[in-house]
């Protein structure tokens, strides 16, 4: 008997998830993409070193999990910021030049479809930029623990990191894409706008966490330096 074929519901569901992820890859392999891919690996190197050198000095029981939000702020910076300043262009007019939206609209996308598809390619691809190398960096503190619960301990850790790569990704990705939206061919200068003016106005204040940076930085030290205390 042949398999029922899928509702037209499921396909829908289906294209809507590969025009995401032809979003998420198309920004990926933007300039800014490209920069963060490349930055993050020098990154986790250095860190991975540092945590081989301090477990060789410390020991097997060396307190690892302190270079996990460190990394995280680096990481947060060279990889996730450079993505959102490419998320943050007029990418419907790329999108237009390069024939996706007819593309899109042949398939039975509407425009706010494709607009919608941009934002959580946005979102995706930060969050996977960012976590990918982060929880990289994590399970490898995981494997240079010298016991089975501080193992398990660095992989609650990772968990964390996870969660952490998904906020940035869903902050950063969505106001990067209602920076491109209102601000068209100066998305990019308005979306520094309301991250630098706001963060240089609450550091005057002494509220860091009344901007978009501080409150990314009160989420990891909420997440991943409270984590440290299940080791």
């Amino acid at each position: 008997m042949a398999a029922p074929l899928p509702s037209t519901s499921s396909q829908r569901v289906l294209r809507g998830r590969s025009l995401v992820a032809l979003a998420a890859r198309r920004l990926r392999s933007s300039a800014g993409g490209r920069f963060g891919a490349i930055a993050a690996i020098p990154v986790v190197l250095a860190f991975a070193g540092i945590a081989v050198a301090i477990r060789s000095v410390d020991g097997s029981l060396a307190p690892l999990e302190g270079l996990v939000p460190t990394a995280a702020t680096w990481l947060a910076w060279i990889v996730a910021a450079p993505l959102a300043l490419s998320a943050a262009r007029d990418r419907r007019l790329l999108d237009r030049r390069e024939g996706l939206d007819a593309l899109a609209a042949a398939r039975g996308f509407s425009a706010s479809a494709l607009e919608s598809a941009r934002a959580l390619g946005a979102m995706t691809a930060i969050t996977t930029a960012l976590g990918g190398p982060l929880v990289v960096l994590t399970l490898f503190t995981a494997a240079l623990a010298g016991s089975v619960r501080l193992a398990f301990a660095r992989l609650a850790l990772a968990l964390l990191a996870a969660a952490f790569a998904l906020i940035v990704g869903v902050t950063l990705g969505g106001l990067a894409s209602i920076c491109a939206r209102a601000g068209r061919a100066r998305g990019r200068l308005l979306l520094v706008a309301l991250v630098v003016g706001p963060w240089m106005l609450a550091d005057l204040l002494d509220h860091g966490a009344w901007s978009i940076p501080g409150a990314l930085a009160a989420v990891l030290d909420f997440a991943l330096r409270r984590g440290q205390g299940l080791a």
